[in-house]
């Protein structure tokens, strides 16, 4: 009798384990293989003929008209007009909290610490060496009487020696470092200035 029971469930395991044999697939076990459909994808392969579109290709180019999600295009010209339309119809969307205003830093530290320097007065290591330094702490003068939207604009296209930075710099973080900004001109002058005309 033990041997008999034995000898059945040694049988039913050889039993199940030769279902799960396919010696045609690597590895060429398999084990409940009805489950096993992730080991083997059927999804087509990246760079393979497919029959799936008319052009055979599996990798499709997107729609014409479709963007990226979460790209926001600015529809401005590169040019002193599209600057100063930016400037009127472009407001800041984010407030200076101070989540906000601690991204905008880092950011700011990041990217345009190099030209700009820490406080923003134009004196850092590339305007030594040649390329004159352009100052964005001051309220009374330049960017400090500009609106928001007129230095989103010089950031995203850029404007004489300064190149864009829209393809580094999202677009929220653009906005934060224009509140960093404000606050360094107002570190600089001891008042808030304005950030629109």
């Amino acid at each position: 009798m033990k041997r008999t029971l034995t000898s059945t469930l040694l049988a039913g395991l050889l039993a199940v384990t030769a279902l799960g044999c396919k010696p045609d697939r690597e590895p060429s076990y398999e084990f409940l293989p009805w489950i096993n459909y992730m080991m083997f994808s059927t999804a087509g392969e990246t760079n393979t003929k497919s029959t799936v579109f008319k052009n055979g290709q599996t990798n499709q180019l997107p729609p014409v008209g479709t963007i990226p999600r979460g790209f926001q295009p600015l529809h401005f010209t590169a040019d002193e007009a599209g600057r100063d339309q930016a400037g009127r119809e472009l407001k800041n969307p984010y407030d200076p909290t101070p989540g906000n205003l601690e991204r905008g830093a880092v950011m700011f530290k990041t990217f345009c610490t190099p030209c700009h320097g820490l406080g923003g007065a134009g004196d850092r290591p590339v305007s030594k060496r040649g390329m004159p330094g352009f100052p964005i702490n001051n309220a009374d003068a330049g960017p400090g009487t500009w609106p928001d939207g007129k230095i989103f604009h010089m950031v995203t296209y850029g404007r004489g020696n300064m190149p864009s930075y829209a393809s580094q710099i999202s677009p929220d973080d653009r906005w934060k470092i224009i509140l960093h900004v404000r606050e360094l001109q107002k570190a600089n002058k001891g008042t808030a200035p304005a950030a629109t005309p």
